[in-house]
């Protein structure tokens, strides 16, 4: 999957969680909790948006690899061409 479309998926995951975050402003290489104000249950929720809309599941053991937007679409990108 294009980098781009996880992009469009990710931005449609955050407006629906918490449209007041600025997804365009988010620095995509700095850990995504310290720019945005989010708790744990909405995480949560993201993470399971993520599974509904590219069918890649995010266990438990890699959620602190995956701080940053980067690090979260490369993941997924991973996932979803193997």
């Amino acid at each position: 999957m294009k980098e781009e479309v996880i992009r469009g998926y990710l931005l449609t995951i955050f407006h629906e969680i918490a449209p007041e975050i600025a997804f365009e402003k988010i620095d995509t290489s700095k850990p995504l909790r310290d720019q945005v104000e989010i708790d744990s249950f909405d995480f949560y929720r993201i993470l399971v948006l993520i599974n509904k809309k590219t069918g890649v599941n995010i266990p438990d053991s890699k959620i602190s690899e995956l701080a940053n937007l980067d690090a979260l679409i490369k993941f997924i990108s991973e996932k979803c061409s193997s």
